[in-house]
């Protein structure tokens, strides 16, 4: 998708249509949710009233999680809505300058960064160096891989500030679910990055919309003005009631024990593909982009209950992006796929 020219429908994966399908592969949510305690913690969530408008308790809590200054901790109604806002924020810092905002992309891409960034009217900067909003997602999406397109300041010792109307914000909507590798950055180049957590995903809850971020050191004044940029109550009941959860002990024992059940049939999902001639490229996390060896019958699979993710809106035409689902919906998959292929040959057959 392009910043410039006419505006492109957005692409998701999950409900359409048709509703929910039986085997959704198009989302990135845990396939081991939901999470036991944080559904009942949702379903618990007093909604006969409004929540402390200034989160007090929730954001000490996330600070506490994290190791970090209550001050740096703000809440969103969900990432896309956070990925909107702090766009606005810099459109109006350059604007307040005098000059139009720049954006940096990367080329496989969450499509609301660029979204937001034409909404706001931010130009897209081939050079990350020239951009005062800089995008990063670890693991990627859709590709599931480490990010490398950092900017030269922040290998830069940490004496050496960054330019100052510079925001880079990785975005950590992956980083509960990486199955193996190891994370791009240090402790303290994270402190001088937004990091954007969207816990929904690994919990299996995304029906909950609730999302936080960790400021930079140093970054008050822009934690004002997003503060200033938010309306009232961002998060409902059910969104306080899963942050909260997700700090806990035992949700984050069940998340690292659902990992490990992840990796099993991420190996099995991938063995499968490769043996039906599917070209599968590396992952570190529990989805993963694929080309079919034949034009698949989407349309066909939708109606049969399997919805996979076209990853062209992603930056990545000719491939779909996969989630790791159980051996249940793996082999429905699986059995489609082979009928789609025996079909191919039945009628490449026939055409000679």
């Amino acid at each position: 998708m392009t910043m410039q020219g006419e505006k492109v429908m957005r692409v998701h994966g999950g409900a359409d249509a048709l509703g929910v399908a039986r085997f959704d592969f198009s989302t990135n949510s845990n396939a081991c949710g939901p999470c036991p305690q944080s559904l009942h913690d949702v379903q618990q969530a007093d909604t006969t009233h409004y929540p402390d408008p200034d989160y007090r308790d929730l954001r000490q809590a996330l600070a506490d999680f994290h190791a970090v200054d209550v001050r740096r901790i703000v809440l969103a109604g969900s990432a896309s809505e956070f990925i909107f806002r702090i766009s606005a924020l810099a459109a109006q810092t350059a604007n307040a300058q005098g000059e139009i905002a720049q954006v940096w992309l990367p080329a496989c891409a969450y499509g609301d960064y660029a979204y937001a960034a034409q909404a706001w009217g931010l130009r897209q900067a081939q050079d990350p160096q020239a951009a005062q909003l800089l995008w990063a997602c670890e693991p990627s999406s859709p590709l599931g891989q480490s990010h490398t397109d950092w900017p030269a300041w922040l290998h830069q010792p940490h004496s050496t500030p960054q330019p100052p109307v510079t925001q880079l914000v990785l975005d950590c909507a992956y980083t509960p679910l990486q199955l193996q590798g190891q994370f791009s950055l240090t402790d303290a180049q994270r402190d001088r990055v937004w990091c954007l957590w969207t816990p929904n995903k690994a919990l299996g809850l995304t029906g909950v919309r609730a999302a936080y971020a960790i400021a930079p050191l140093h970054a008050d004044a822009a934690v004002q003005s997003l503060q200033a940029l938010a309306p009232s109550w961002p998060l409902g009941a059910h969104g306080v009631a899963m942050l909260n959860n997700w700090v806990q002990a035992d949700t984050q024992a069940w998340l690292a024990q659902s990992l490990s059940q992840l990796q099993v049939w991420k190996q099995r999902q991938l063995a499968a593909l490769k043996g039906l001639g599917w070209e599968c490229l590396p992952s570190l996390a529990n989805f993963f982009c694929a080309r079919a060896p034949i034009d698949l019958d989407v349309t066909a699979l939708r109606a049969a209950g399997i919805k996979l993710r076209d990853a062209a809106s992603l930056g990545l035409p000719g491939f779909f992006r996969l989630a790791v689902l159980p051996p249940e919906a793996q082999d429905a998959l699986f059995a489609q796929l082979r009928h789609d292929l025996q079909v191919g040959k039945v009628l490449q057959k026939d055409s000679v």
